[in-house]
């Protein structure tokens, strides 16, 4: 019987929702370089481009990196009724989890540039590039640590009731050692 934990390699986790919410974030800021419905100064444009993506870029390097540090000191084997998710089955997993607040993100952005000429999504492109930036240092981390590290599959929308919601609220990680 199965606890309803699921788990997924955290690298991969990372990166692919780094690469989706730069893709998504990216594509909405079209508006803001075609003009939207405001012409702004193109040196404002790109002067507020550059804010929103370092600030939210270094941001993120310099508050995760302790975080996944304390969590990384702490990796125990998972429990034998937890469901570890595939590496072949991550994206789908992960990418259909993201779908409605991916939507969402680029629904937002683009009204956000439309309406006021700046690539406001860049704000969360920022995120997206430093959370690339981030799974390089994991992945050197979790090959020094010889297995593959998982983190819990969180629904986007944790229903009060769910048995594994404490699991999802500690964001704790456990490790998995590979034969070769």
């Amino acid at each position: 019987m199965s606890s309803g934990l699921r788990l997924v390699g955290v690298v991969a986790s990372v990166r692919i929702q780094g690469f989706l919410l730069l893709a998504v974030s990216l594509v909405s800021c079209a508006p803001a370089w075609t003009g939207g419905s405001r012409q702004v100064d193109p040196v404002m444009t790109v002067g507020c481009a550059l804010l929103f993506f370092v600030t939210t870029f270094s941001a993120l390097l310099k508050a995760r990196r302790p975080w996944y540090e304390a969590r990384l000191e702490n990796l125990t084997p998972p429990a034998p009724t937890a469901e570890v998710i595939a590496r072949d089955k991550t994206f789908d997993v992960l990418s259909q989890n993201l779908t409605k607040p991916l939507i969402l993100v680029l629904l937002v952005g683009l009204a956000l540039a439309y309406a006021t000429g700046l690539p406001v999504g860049l704000i969360l492109a920022g995120v997206g590039a430093a959370m690339l930036w981030q799974s390089r240092w994991l992945a050197a981390e979790e090959k020094r640590l010889g297995g593959r590290v998982l983190g819990p599959l969180a629904p986007v929308r944790v229903a009060a009731d769910d048995p594994n919601g404490p699991a999802y609220r500690q964001s704790r990680f456990w490790i998995v050692r590979e034969a070769s």
